[in-house]
């Protein structure tokens, strides 16, 4: 499982069904049809949702624009901003979006996990720490609490 760290209001996007790519600088290794944790960042700290990785876009940031503008929510000078002396963009594209019925708050994510510091951009989850997240039901199309 990937567990992605993103900005609330991209995630909002996401849950909305208006954000279908979330944007990266360096390519994952993850399988395609593999779930994504979405982790909502400051001032929000939780999981909020999951996903289906359904494709994995990448190419020079220019090339990938042109093919993700109307699916990432990110304007042309964010996208620029964020893709700054940067080869490589890698678009995620994510189905199947799930909102948990509850979130899983950053507390409870360090008290099952030792230590844990939510990633600049991904990491990868064991599988206990797949239990926790997969252990949350879901539901599509709800909208984020609070």
């Amino acid at each position: 499982m990937l567990f992605l760290s993103i900005h609330p209001e991209f995630v909002l996007a996401i849950v909305e069904g208006k954000k279908t790519v979330e944007l990266r600088k360096r390519r994952p290794s993850a399988e395609l049809g593999s779930i994504v944790a979405i982790y909502a960042t400051t001032p929000r700290c939780e999981v909020v949702a999951t996903a289906t990785l359904s494709r994995v876009d990448f190419d020079a940031p220019e090339v990938l624009w042109r093919r993700v503008r109307n699916s990432a929510s990110v304007t042309k000078a964010q996208y620029d901003s964020y893709y700054m002396n940067s080869d490589l963009a890698v678009g995620l594209h994510l189905d199947n979006v799930l909102v948990l019925n509850r979130p899983i708050l950053l507390a409870e994510l360090r008290s099952e996990w030792k230590q844990f510091q939510p990633p600049q951009q991904f990491r990868y989850l064991d599988s206990n720490q797949q239990r926790l997240i997969q252990s949350q039901s879901s539901t599509p199309g709800l909208a984020l609490r609070g």
